[in-house]
């Protein structure tokens, strides 16, 4: 088993952070060593039986931490469901990195790139994706899968766009609207009529399936005429 962290004075901490946290209580730890032998080195010298865990509380001395023991609860997903990470994040000194990982989650502006990279996604759309997917905890691109940013996907309003094969030599296309029954979006693989889009005019979010309109006046005219709109 790999020992990736350990829990230290009511944290979860990063190997990084535990020895600097260590040296921060006064106990003297070896530098230019593994963690796990600067950590045993250490145990012995303030006399820790540290093969036993029983014997000794993590507010005095660490704990380790091992892959298999790190989980990280999500929060409640569209469908009600909830799920769960096979990792934790170090909580100290701000650090933030994923003990399994090894690293920290990307910054806002990088996930969103990355989201719209590896989805070809509009960039307004990706961004509100990558914003919900990091409100779920899914704040790094190992943790998502395509059903999630699907599942995001369809909580927007955004352009319907099906993709299809046309021309010879054949070309891919991006439609905005369905060519056949059964075509659905590329951004969220719904059905057009379950679709939300922005109304140009009032920039208000109306259904694929409803009616709605406004009533402008056309210059040179005192009569106002309606104009419908998707």
């Amino acid at each position: 088993m790999s020992v990736v962290g350990y829990t230290y004075q009511a944290e979860t901490l990063c190997p990084s952070c535990t020895l600097k946290a260590m040296r921060t209580a006064g106990i003297k730890v070896q530098r230019g060593k593994p963690h796990e032998d600067a950590v045993q080195r250490a145990a012995k010298n303030e006399r820790v039986d540290f093969d036993d865990k029983r014997s000794y509380g993590s507010d005095n001395f660490p704990k380790p931490v091992m892959e298999e023991m790190c989980e990280t609860e999500l929060a409640e997903l569209p469908g009600g469901e909830r799920g769960v990470i096979s990792d934790e994040r170090c909580t100290g000194y701000k650090c933030g990195k994923w003990l399994v990982l090894g690293e920290k989650s990307p910054s806002e502006a990088v996930l969103t790139r990355w989201v719209r990279g590896q989805y070809e996604l509009p960039r307004a759309l990706a961004k509100q994706i990558a914003d919900e997917l990091r409100r779920w905890g899914l704040s790094h691109p190992e943790f998502i899968t395509e059903d999630n940013v699907l599942q995001a996907a369809a909580m927007f309003p955004h352009d319907y766009a099906t993709v299809h094969a046309e021309g010879n030599p054949r070309r891919t296309v991006l439609l905005s609207t369905p060519r056949y029954d059964g075509d659905t979006c590329f951004y969220c693989e719904q059905p057009w009529e379950k679709h939300t889009f922005i109304c140009d005019t009032c920039r208000g979010a109306v259904p694929a399936d409803s009616k709605h309109s406004h009533q402008v006046q056309v210059k040179g005219q005192i009569k106002f005429r309606e104009t419908k709109q998707r």
